[in-house]
């Protein structure tokens, strides 16, 4: 005679394969927040590259960027400085002189960016709520340059003085869009285009 299974074995099964399905979704969000994490130390160094780029073939940085002091943010101006000039591949218009697309908002982190993308509106999203915390506004990249010539940048990171050995750096929030002191961003998600290596003690 063939028996089927008992409540007790049913349950005992329910519970293996709810066990594999919460140890598989914790897998998947922590592959999701590192792979986040790396797209945003993309964008940040990417910033720096650009900035450093245009100074080397230019001989000095543009208006704008020397505008912005020892924490500018990459405002749509900033980003279409670098975008002209071929620096970064972003989306521009040359006629109305301005970002477009999803960079109409300047350079943001990849979770700013997700937002912009889903949004098919043409004005300021500046204040748009991002779902992992702050706003688009929070999540625009900062940066800061050399402005004497010395090979060493003064940033102002989250209210803290950092020295870099560099001709530009690049830094960005976390997913919560906090802006935290440089000695306490990494542990908050913050990204930074520089080493430890760089900075002056």
């Amino acid at each position: 005679m063939r028996k089927g299974f008992t409540l007790i074995e049913m349950l005992v099964v329910i519970g293996i394969i709810a066990i594999l399905m919460g140890a598989g979704m914790a897998a998947y969000s922590s592959a999701a927040r590192k792979a986040q994490q790396a797209r945003a130390r993309e964008v940040v160094s990417n910033v720096a590259t650009a900035l450093s780029a245009v100074y080397q073939s230019e001989g000095s940085f543009p208006r704008r960027v020397m505008a912005q002091g020892s924490d500018g943010e990459v405002t749509p101006e900033v980003a279409y400085e670098l975008a002209k000039r071929k620096a970064m591949s972003l989306t521009y218009d040359t006629d109305k002189k301005k970002t477009t697309g999803a960079d109409r908002c300047g350079v943001l982190t990849p979770w700013a960016q997700d937002v912009v993308k889903r949004s098919s509106g043409s004005g300021s999203m500046d204040g748009q709520k991002v779902p992992s915390g702050g706003t688009v506004k929070d999540h625009r990249v900062h940066f800061a340059v050399d402005t004497e010539g010395r090979g060493i940048v003064n940033a102002s990171v989250g209210g803290e003085s950092v020295r870099v050995r560099s001709s530009a750096v690049a830094w960005c929030c976390g997913p919560d869009g906090k802006m935290y002191p440089y000695s306490e961003g990494l542990r908050h998600g913050c990204s930074y285009s520089w080493s430890e290596q760089q900075v002056v003690r």
